[in-house]
Order: structure tokens, then sequence, then C-alpha cells
């Protein structure tokens, strides 16, 4: 029997994980100009989930093939603090902070310290890079580009493709909330001679189609990768949320 891959974004994470934590902290630092997922949905037949555990009390009340819609809009102007977990790097729940406007864009890592800062400068973007653990601090710049080319961590976590809920390994579980936000959530298994090699539960947010929160797991049902929104807002965040302040650090030209 061919292997069925879990195919929604957690197969992707492994690019993601590589450069999520440093050695000298858990920072990545977001992609200019945007670098999205690609989704493979593979050769999976309908045979190839399986049937659901009586634990699981799966009802599969929202069609296969209705789907979701994807409305990106909320990427240009967000406020997001989430959990991410890969068992990879660490055994840490690792807290993030993302603030992106028309002309500035902050990743922050509330516990290390740890932060990327965006500005707009002209035609150009002012980036700042701050490791305290390490005393890094550097200053760059990258010609040419905008807040608005910025693919963020948490923008690539909860990419999800719109045919997603129509693969055959994947069902639909209950209606649920995330960080307050109404969601849809699902299950997708990967099987291997009829047995399961990889589980994933994901949130699809119910109003912007993306994954708040996911929790995948190996054959052994250990967690291997987790992340979950914990606050949201969209449309009118202002400058005021980032909490970075660049004059208060000594920033080398880098």
């Amino acid at each position: 029997m061919k292997i069925y891959r879990v195919v929604s974004v957690v197969l992707s994470l492994t690019v993601l994980a590589s450069v999520l934590l440093s050695a000298c902290g858990q920072t990545e630092k977001p992609t200019v100009p945007p670098e999205g997922y690609s989704y493979d949905p593979g050769d999976a037949e309908p045979s190839s989930l399986g049937d659901a555990s009586e634990s699981e009390s799966v009802s599969n009340s929202v069609p296969a093939n209705e789907g979701f819609a994807v409305d990106a809009s909320w990427q240009s102007n967000f406020l997001a603090e989430y959990l991410y977990f890969d068992e990879q790097l660490g055994k840490e729940r690792v807290r993030v902070k993302e603030v992106k406007t028309a002309s500035a864009f902050e990743a922050k890592y509330p516990v290390s310290g740890n932060f990327f800062y965006y500005k707009a400068d002209g035609t150009d973007l002012l980036v700042y890079t701050a490791v305290p653990d390490e005393d890094l601090y550097t200053k760059s710049v990258e010609k040419g580009k905008s807040v608005s080319d910025i693919s963020s961590t948490f923008m690539k976590l909860s990419a999800v493709d719109p045919a997603f809920s129509a693969l055959a390994n994947v069902l639909y579980i209950e209606d649920d909330t995330v960080a307050g936000r109404p969601c849809k959530k699902y299950i997708q298994r990967a099987y291997t001679d009829g047995e399961a090699t990889e589980t994933v539960y994901i949130w699809i947010d119910s109003e912007f189609g993306f994954a708040a929160k996911c929790e995948a797991y190996n054959a052994d049902e250990d967690l291997t990768t987790y992340w979950e929104l914990l606050l949201f807002e969209t449309g009118s965040v202002t400058a005021s949320a980032i909490d970075v302040d660049v004059d208060e650090y000594g920033f080398e030209e880098g």
C-alpha cells in the first residue's frame, strides 16, 4: 500500500523549522519577497482515510467538497499573538507577537526579547534585528522593498490550500473557537499498510480561512508540531501596537 501523506501546512513546517529557532535565540527572519508554501495532495484515495476511532466522535456533517473561502486581506494589517512548538527544536512552546501595518512590521519573542523590526524608508525597508542574549543588535537595508512584501512566520504557518477540506483523508469534526474566533475543526490522517503514521487536527478560521490552530501527532501519538492563535486583530491595527523602540538600542550596520 502506498504511503498517504498528511498534506496540510504541517509537512511544509520541516522547512520552516530549520530557521525558526537559531542558535542565538528563538527567531526567524520574515522573508522578502513573500515565500508561500506549496501543497501536494499526493495520490490519496478515499479508502486511505480508514475509520475514525470511536473517541473522536467525528461527524462528517459538512460535505468534504464544500470547502471554505480563503481571504488573505487580513495580511496587510494585523496583530497576532500565538504559541508555536516543534519537537525538533526543543520542548518549549514559544510565544510570538507579530504586528503589521502599512509602514512597519514587528516580530517579537517576549520571553527571549529577540525581535525583528521593519520600517518603511522611502522606497526601501530599514531592518532592525535584536538578540539580547548575544548582545547582537544590527541594522540593514532592504533595497526596493516595502512592508507589503513581508511574509511572516504566522502568515506562512496559517496558510491553507482552499482544497484542503476536499482531500480524501480529511474529515470535518465540529465547529469550535480559537482565540474567541469561530473555526471549523478538521482531522487529517496519513496511513501506511493500514496503520496511521501521522494525524493532524487543524482549526480553520471561519472568516478568513487560515489555520488558527494545529496539532500534529506521529504514529506513537506524540505531539510533533503545534501552534495556536492567542490574540488576533485586523483592519484597524496602528503603529501604537508595535512596542519596539529602536532608539533604546545601539544598532550596528549589518
